[in-house]
């Protein structure tokens, strides 16, 4: 099998030959336009204005530069961005231009879901707040959201043909979710489903990417039909989780960035240690992959490194049976 091949066989639900490696296996683009992606302050479609963190090398979004108060006359604020006025081929070709089709699978993170994009334009408090002051409003714009990423998603697959889409929207922190089940259930969860729907239908994978403790609402994402998760962060009881649903959701993590790989002080020894336990942990049976989102540009290179050396024969040990 090629690195391809393997890929998509996890998520397929079929036996690979080895332990999918995130880090080499894939060509992964982040969603133009959702973020802005450049060094010092700029903005991204929806005027959401984002500050390059050096520590981070990565952005977040501006303090104090939040464009709602609330929701009452969010239409007259937020201007959807017109997906057809972008020369597409243009982008698609500039990104792809050093994709190898044959070889490597292809993943696009489509950033900023519905309540992720609330709050980037509105803040966290306000956003939680919005939940009980304007419920009618908090599902006009998730629905415009929503209809704004399934148009996203036919462009993606015209010009980009995608495997794999991981779309992200982050509920939770380490502990427990921004919002009870319920609350998921009845704002959130039909238009996640929407997207889903969508995705399937243009025959690509849908990955649910949300940060933060998931738990409670992991049961509801696998009877909606996503074919993985990641990156099912440790605060999330992964084993626990794996024996639920392993067979039928692709796990895409699990492993223990925030305690150990990203721990400051921590040895190189400790970090190919707590590979090799995911591994153990959540490789048996298959429907597993490693996504692993590090700062640390040189733990990453453990990281990957090991899962190379530990994965490529992790199934001939005959583990693929749990």
């Amino acid at each position: 099998m090629t690195p391809r091949e393997n890929m998509l066989a996890v998520y397929r639900h079929e036996s690979p030959e080895y332990v999918p490696n995130f880090f080499n296996d894939l060509d992964i683009w982040d969603s133009y336009g959702e973020r802005y992606f450049g060094e010092g302050t700029g903005r991204d479609w929806f005027g959401v204005s984002w500050t390059y963190v050096p520590e981070m090398h990565s952005q977040t979004e501006t303090i104090g530069q939040e464009q709602l108060e609330d929701l009452e006359n969010w239409r007259d604020a937020v201007h959807l961005p017109d997906l057809d006025s972008y020369d597409w081929e243009a982008i698609a070709g500039e990104a792809t231009k050093n994709w190898n089709r044959s070889e490597r699978a292809s993943f696009c993170m489509l950033l900023n879901g519905p309540f992720e994009r609330m709050m980037s334009l509105m803040g966290f408090e306000n956003a939680i707040f919005a939940f009980m002051d304007n419920p009618d409003e908090v599902h006009e714009l998730f629905a415009a959201i929503t209809e704004h990423k399934c148009r996203y998603l036919e462009i993606l697959k015209n010009y980009f043909n995608f495997d794999i889409i991981a779309f992200h929207d982050d509920w939770g922190n380490n502990k427990n979710m921004f919002f009870s089940p319920e609350m998921w259930g009845e704002f959130i969860q039909p238009y996640i489903q929407r997207v889903i729907d969508k995705t399937h239908e243009l025959e690509m994978f849908f990955e649910m990417h949300s940060c933060g403790y998931i738990k409670p609402v992991v049961k509801y994402l696998v009877e909606m039909g996503v074919d993985a998760i990641d990156p099912l962060q440790y605060c999330n009881d992964v084993p626990e989780l794996k024996a639920l649903y392993g067979d039928k959701v692709v796990f895409n993590g699990g492993f223990n960035s925030q305690e150990i790989l990203e721990r400051p002080g921590a040895s190189e020894d400790e970090i190919r240690a707590e590979v090799r336990r995911c591994m153990d942990t959540l490789a048996p049976g298959g429907n597993f992959s490693t996504m692993c989102p590090i700062i640390d540009t040189k733990v990453a290179a453990v990281v990957a490194d090991e899962i190379e050396r530990y994965g490529k024969d992790f199934y001939k040990k005959g583990d693929l049976q749990g």
